[in-house]
């Protein structure tokens, strides 16, 4: 009697676990995440996005995050603002020497869709550029003048800007966008010693950095008496304190960081190296930069980024000062050898340059942007210059949306033009 009683509880024993066992297996098939479980066969639901077609026709998921090339981040490469001039955003130019930046400021003063547009001043190349609320909405030459000092880098203007428009306007809440233009190195390079050659200087910049300006036992002069005029190219290399050289690294970098212009503080080449990987970061940190080799990429980009439109088109130029140029290999070397920080920054700047293209593309909604003037703005009030017509589609930002296609982007290198001086 007892041996029967143990059997028969032996068998509800077993038949509980079996049909655990068999309830365990389809709550975790059909409930459980697939990607913990891999059983289910259910689809799992698609993103909150929905599906179109761009401008050539590529189906896409709207509202996912483009897939992110190797070597950035989604937040490097994701730079999209509604840009209000109205609500304390400013927009900060750091303008480098012979980068392309006077051609870039005009357009910004001059034809940049924004509700209330800048207007010439009395003032030789000057405009107001000062919203409903008479608050600065650009720091730039322009508009401002050098109020940091001539050219100001990085390090002048991020110590400089803000205390000067609390006394410039009442104290207020403001964003600060920081664009800039870079420029290829040698070509840049040529362009300054041009620029010098005919007897151009920047000594009135002040060079300040951690509250005091350069020295001149720092930083001193290449040439005696007013000016350079005249200087070969080799006379140009041959001065170890002239300022072209590492341009663009220099201006970028935080040179806080190194102990401002007193090149004792570390040795050379780790003072380099902090230098460049400063300058990488703040750039990669702006919220724009744009390349003078690719105006037309570079306008696209800018639009793109904050909301804003230009009324012209940028316009590459095929030919410049530094044209008809002629170096030997020799000479070629030495420029590079002296920039080589600016040749590495360039090279990464133009690389996060393509990556961010592609990622504005991808981005994307098909729509057909068309130029909307400062006039429009005011009559309408339309903020949002994104507008569907197809009959109306700018030639130049098609152009560069086929080009940066996702289909051609790996194929199309940005190669640099001989010609961009």
């Amino acid at each position: 009697m007892n041996q029967l009683c143990e059997k028969k509880k032996m068998r509800v024993i077993i038949c509980v676990v079996a049909a655990l066992i068999f309830f365990g297996f389809i709550f975790f098939g059909y409930f459980c995440p697939s990607r913990m479980c891999g059983l289910s066969t259910k689809r799992p639901t698609p993103t909150n996005g929905f599906k179109y077609r761009d401008n050539i026709g590529k189906e896409t998921i709207a509202g996912s995050k483009p897939r992110v090339a190797a070597g950035f981040k989604h937040d490097s490469l994701h730079r999209v603002y509604d840009f209000d001039e109205e609500g304390g955003d400013v927009m900060v130019f750091l303008h480098m020497q012979k980068t392309g930046g006077t051609y870039l400021g005009k357009h910004l003063v001059r034809d940049l869709g924004v509700s209330v547009p800048c207007t010439k001043t009395p003032e030789r190349k000057k405009y107001n550029c000062k919203n409903a609320l008479d608050r600065e909405w650009l720091f730039s030459r322009y508009s401002v003048g050098w109020r940091c000092g001539l050219h100001a880098d990085w390090t002048e203007l991020k110590d400089c800007v803000e205390r000067f428009l609390d006394k410039r306007e009442e104290h207020h809440k403001r964003r600060y966008y920081y664009i800039t233009i870079l420029r290829e190195p040698v070509a840049r390079y040529l362009s300054e010693w041009r620029h010098v050659r005919r007897g151009a200087t920047w000594k009135y910049a002040e060079l300040k950095c951690n509250g005091r300006e350069a020295t001149l036992d720092e930083v001193p002069f290449c040439y005696d008496g007013d000016d350079w005029e005249g200087v070969t190219l080799d006379e140009f290399l041959s001065c170890d304190s002239n300022l072209a050289n590492n341009r663009q690294a220099r201006m970028l970098a935080n040179l806080t960081k190194v102990g401002c212009y007193n090149k004792t503080f570390l040795p050379q080449s780790e003072r380099e190296q902090i230098i460049l990987e400063s300058a990488k970061e703040n750039l990669k940190n702006m919220a724009f930069f744009g390349l003078l080799e690719y105006v037309q990429e570079t306008q696209y980009l800018f639009e793109n980024t904050f909301n804003l439109m230009f009324e012209e088109d940028f316009i590459q130029l095929s030919e410049t000062h530094i044209s008809n140029v002629l170096l030997t290999n020799t000479q070629r070397q030495r420029i590079i050898q002296e920039n080589y920080l600016d040749v590495q920054l360039y090279k990464y700047a133009k690389d996060l340059f393509q990556q961010r293209l592609n990622y504005i593309k991808k981005l994307d909604l098909g729509r057909s942007l068309v130029k909307v003037s400062p006039a429009e703005i005011r009559e309408t009030g339309a903020k949002d210059k994104n507008i569907e017509n197809s009959q109306k589609q700018d030639t130049v930002r098609k152009t560069i949306q086929l080009l940066w296609s996702s289909e051609q982007a790996e194929k199309v290198p940005l190669t640099l033009s001989n010609k961009i001086g």
